[in-house]
């Protein structure tokens, strides 16, 4: 049977190794969201500059069209 020192340090471990990423999810969640401009308007449509208006990672179909017809 283990002392009750090392059951403690166990429990905290254990609870420290499976809460901290939910944690630092939530914390970088946090960042994202306070983080994002809403400029308001038209997002990624036709005829827009989209390199100011979107990341160029998360592009759709329609924008990679739409920015190749720009160029």
């Amino acid at each position: 049977m283990l002392d009750t020192k090392a059951l403690i340090a166990v429990y905290v471990t254990t609870l420290y190794v499976f809460l901290a990423p939910v944690v630092l999810f939530g914390v970088f969640v946090l960042f994202d969201v306070l983080g994002r401009t809403d400029t308001g308007g038209s997002k990624g449509k036709p005829g827009h500059n989209l390199r100011e208006k979107k990341d160029p990672a998360v592009w759709t179909a329609q924008d990679i069209a739409a920015f190749v017809d720009q160029a």
